[in-house]
């Protein structure tokens, strides 16, 4: 018997492998080839396994882990993965047919994507819907993009923020400091100066449960008393409150009755609002409200409202901010938002009691009209936790305080116990709340705002030994509450669809502009809060690592986080597209070859259109022109078809311009400002060179053992202010490792700047020397450097070259930028001197970029500069560390005045760490001007036969002098 059952052993062991199933242990070896092949296919890296192999019959279905679901999924993907299955896995199937692949749960072919396109119309999908295109959105103005996202609502917000910490009795940071900033604050500097214009200008109303607005001054207008007791520095201040008509208590309101609100206390239950009846007969007179603020300093301020929303309210409650330059109505459907503050715009207001918010009872729409309080600014922190308050500005604070100011019940996220948690997980809950009652969220009670979509926009951590760059990851839940519908019935891989496009948007976009290595990382369905809660189709986004050294030599950069933010909003618009089913438009880019010129007392304006070479659709249709007098605002512009206009001007007064341009899908963002004027018509003429278009990271070094950014060299330069910095880095060894918050390792940075606002380039200095020069008694015109040719037809060039410098952008894969004398302007002012001009220029780098380099990986500029600069402009470099002192006086027998440059961090004008010492280039050539401290050369004189040059190694607008030195030097050309 034991040898017949031997034999029965021995001959099972001899039967073909089909006999016997897959296991998942066997395809180890098959799925290490599969990892290496998908990464070649896709760019991604994602580490998956075979969980199991079920058979049915002779057909083998493969359950791979859920990670396989990372990979961005295309048409064709899923029938190539089978055949490299098949190919590597012939031993482990065992005979067995190939069946259903999974990832997960999820059958492989339904994580297929859509591939993303540019060509205006909606990509394929199966999640579409109708339109529910809101024709009364929350708060819309007179523009209509048809084609963008006006009647949408989009929810967004930046990552962390300033927090309590119960059990260290502090108030602290959510992330630790590197590289000079914090993801607390580093990804405002994406979202608050880019995203939110850019979706806003493309008609979308945007909502963010943290405070938007930088100006640490704050106005509160309402018509309850306020809390008494002092109101000193980093305490908002009380503005005035005025009714006209018939007015009635509408029941709870706002009051802002407390400096402080404690846990709990919600401002909007503490005090009342009011109502009347909408006015819809034009012979009848409407009741109206002012809210009259005392700003306390110029500047812009957000302007928010409050209301309450009935069942019966207007969909047509019209707002009309007055403010430094012009006014602007907006038109409020109060049936949603309710009980909060509601966002109508950020405005230049000035100093004193000129500006208010008036609201009118006239309306298109009948119903109740409400009012409440309204809110000039976003000031400084208002909560009290721990017998302290945070004593930074409200826009560094997390959500959870902003929500509370906005009156938001903190009950809501009671579940929780601590206040990190509070603040990252409420954000959702806050999304419900603004939803609820809505036609996306219908059985919540709620503020009935018809969400579209939201984004918490984070920079990840993480570092690679390598240095190389960490890449982009998004991430999105699919399911719920054992639920993969939202509340509205769609179905959440609509969320999938969302962060694949976004994703996809924000790579492309960046491989194609600023570095072809860009990483794509993983398609995450994962479980976070931010991507789980909001019940709308989500997206968490981790652009970059914040701790990465490679990555943030990008993300330093404001041009690339212009980039990014716009890639995002293109996302965005295309797949509200695809699941909406409407064409799209992309908004322009900037307008560029700007000039203002000065014929017979008129000012002519012209510029170019700026291609767009990602994106058919963002060619401009029309523009806008918008005009400032003095030291005024802007108005409200008006619209131009052509890429020309002759504008009158009046006598004795400088006007400055700026330009956008418009389509079917939005503004884009504005050109430089120029300016214009003169003081009679026979005054000669200046022509102010705009050379100074730099936006830049600080400068870095790179070796194996030290790295990172210098701010003792070269700051940077931030677009026009900026959010992220919070101080220099302390930590440049590369083995310091994290252990703590207060030890961050690699890049550790100090906060001691954390909150400031920054200045960099505002685009607007042409108009400070333009002021200057028609107060000395000549005419001025302008033009940006670009549109510069040298036949003016003025006597005098008057070039800011700023902190202009040539500047390598990451590791250098695209070319250098912003370099001072480029082969064009060198042409330019040839001519321009040949023909008899004189010139004035001034700038930081006005040697050194010829000379000398800053950036590492930067070389000097070559000979033919250098002859340039010795020949016609009649200097050359001596170094670029001319002073420490940043004060400069006259040489012996010049006229000019003593002076000051800036130094220091300002929220009022850019910093300049170092300034060029210049020398004469030949015997016609003598030094007007010395750094103080040093003695060396800062200001040349040349007088060439025909013309004559001053060249300041410094820049003038950065000076306390300039009207000064300007006079001086014009009346002496």
């Amino acid at each position: 018997m034991k040898r017949f059952l031997l034999i029965l052993l021995l001959a099972a062991s001899c039967l073909p492998l089909k006999a016997q199933n897959p296991r998942a242990r066997d395809f180890v070896t098959p799925v290490d080839s599969l990892h290496q092949r998908l990464k070649r296919r896709t760019g991604v890296t994602s580490a998956f396994k075979l969980d199991k192999a079920l058979v049915r019959g002779n057909v083998a279905d493969l359950y791979f882990s859920g990670n396989l679901a990372a990979f961005p999924w295309r048409s064709g993907d899923p029938e190539w993965f089978r055949s490299q299955v098949e190919d590597l896995a012939k031993d482990a199937l065992r005979g067995h047919s190939l069946g259903n692949l999974y990832a997960g749960k999820q059958l492989l072919k339904e994580l297929v994507m859509p591939q993303l396109k540019a060509d205006g119309k909606p990509i394929a999908t199966d999640f579409r819907t109708a339109d529910p295109r809101e024709k009364a959105p929350m708060v819309r103005g007179d523009d209509w993009w048809p084609q963008g996202l006006s009647g949408r609502h989009i929810a967004l917000w930046q990552s962390h923020g300033y927090y309590y910490e119960a059990e260290n009795e502090r108030w602290e940071w959510q992330r630790s400091p590197n590289h000079r900033t914090i993801e607390d604050i580093y990804t405002q500097s994406y979202v608050v100066p880019f995203l939110m214009p850019m979706l806003e200008n493309a008609g979308a109303v945007v909502l963010c449960p943290r405070e938007r607005d930088p100006q640490r001054n704050e106005v509160v207008c309402d018509n309850d008393e306020a809390f008494d007791g002092p109101r000193g520095e980093g305490v908002r201040r009380q503005g005035r409150y005025s009714e006209k008509g018939h007015w009635s208590d509408a029941g709870k309101g706002f009051a802002d009755a407390k400096a402080y609100y404690q846990e709990q206390e919600n401002p909007f239950t503490m005090g009342t609002a009011r109502m009347a009846d909408a006015v819809t007969n034009d012979k009848k007179e409407p009741s109206r409200i002012f809210w009259r603020p005392d700003i306390p300093e110029k500047g812009e301020y957000a302007v928010y409202i409050s209301y309450k929303s009935f069942h019966n309210s207007t969909t047509d409650a019209r707002y009309t901010v007055h403010y430094l330059g012009g006014e602007r109505t907006l038109h409020v459907n109060q049936q949603m938002g309710g009980g909060t503050w509601v966002y109508l715009g950020t405005f230049p207001f000035a100093k004193g009691n000129d500006g208010y918010v008036e609201l009118t009872t006239r309306s298109s729409s009948a119903g109740l009209v409400s009012a409440d309080a309204v809110r000039f600014g976003g000031g400084m922190g208002k909560v009290e936790r721990g017998g302290s308050i945070s004593g930074m500005p409200a826009f560094v604070e997390g959500a959870l305080y902003n929500m509370q100011y906005g009156g938001i019940d903190l009950s809501l996220f009671d579940n929780w116990n601590d206040e990190y948690t509070k603040d990252y997980a409420g954000r959702g809950r806050w999304v419900q709340e603004l939803a609820g009652g809505s036609r996306v969220n219908p059985s919540e009670q709620g503020r009935r705002i018809p969400i579209d979509l939201s984004l918490a926009w984070h920079s990840d951590a993480g570092v690679t030994p390598n240095d190389s760059i960490v890449g982009t990851l998004a991430i999105y839940t699919l399911i719920n509450k054992n639920k993969d519908k939202f509340p509205n019935g769609e179905d959440r891989m609509n969320s999938r669809l969302y962060c694949d496009l976004v994703q996809t948007q924000v790579v492309e976009d960046i491989r194609a502009l600023y570095e072809p290595q860009w990483m794509r990382r993983q398609l995450w369905d994962r479980s976070y809060s931010e991507s789980r809660t909001p019940n709308v189709p989500a997206l968490l986004l981790e652009l970059l690592s914040h701790l990465n050294f490679a990555d943030m030599r990008y993300g330093l950069d404001p041009q690339f986080r212009f980039t990014a933010a716009r890639s995002v909003y293109k996302g965005m618009l295309k797949y509200l597209s695809a699941r909406y089913g409407c064409n799209y438009t992309v908004q322009p880019l900037p307008v560029h070859g700007f000039s203002v010129s000065l014929v017979n007392g008129k000012a002519q304006l012209s510029w170019e259109p700026t291609e767009d070479p990602l994106e058919p659709t963002a060619k401009p249709a029309y523009y806008r022109v918008y005009t400032r007098v003095g030291d005024g605002g802007f108005d409200t512009g008006y619209q131009v078809d052509g890429t020309s206009v002759s504008l009158n001007l009046e006598e004795g007064h400088l006007y400055s311009f700026k330009v956008t341009a418009c389509n079917s899908g939005g503004e884009s963002f504005p050109s430089e400002i120029l300016c214009a004027g003169y003081p009679s018509r026979n005054a000669r003429k200046v022509t102010v060179v705009n050379n100074f278009t730099r936006v830049s990271a600080p400068t870095w070094f790179d070796t194996p053992q030290y790295a990172g950014f210098t701010d003792d060299l070269d700051s940077g330069v931030p677009w026009g202010k900026d959010l992220l910095y919070a101080g220099s880095v302390n930590q440049f060894d590369r083995s310091h490792e994290w252990t703590d918050d207060d030890n961050p390792g690699f890049g550790g940075s100090f906060t001691d700047k954390a909150g400031s606002i920054i200045a960099g380039n505002t685009f607007d200095f042409a108009a400070r020397h333009g002021s200057a020069i028609l107060r000395s008694g000549f005419a001025v015109e302008s033009c940006g450097a670009d549109a510069f040719h040298g036949n003016s037809g003025a006597f005098a060039v008057d070039v800011i070259c700023g902190k202009q410098l040539t500047t390598r952008i990451g590791r250098g894969a695209v070319p250098n930028r912003y370099t001072v004398f480029t082969d064009s302007l060198q042409t330019a002012l040839t001519r321009f001197t040949a023909a008899g001009g004189h010139v004035l220029i001034s700038g930081a780098y006005i040697g050194t970029d010829a000379w000398d380099s800053v950036y590492q990986g930067v070389e000097k500029g070559p000979e033919k500069t250098r002859d340039f600069v010795k020949s016609v402009l009649g200097y050359e470099w001596l170094t670029n560390f001319g002073d420490a002192s940043g004060k400069v006086m006259p040489a012996r027998g010049s006229s000019l005045p003593a002076l000051s440059y800036n130094k220091e961090w300002s929220p009022a004008i850019y910093r300049v760490e170092n300034a060029d010492g210049i020398k004469p280039a030949s015997g016609k050539a003598k030094i007007i001007m010395r750094y103080q401290g040093t003695l060396t050369p800062a200001a040349i004189w040349y007088e060439a036969p025909t013309y004559k040059v001053a060249a300041f190694g410094f820049p003038l607008e950065a000076s306390d002098k300039l009207e000064g030195v300007l006079k001086a030097v014009l009346k002496k050309f």
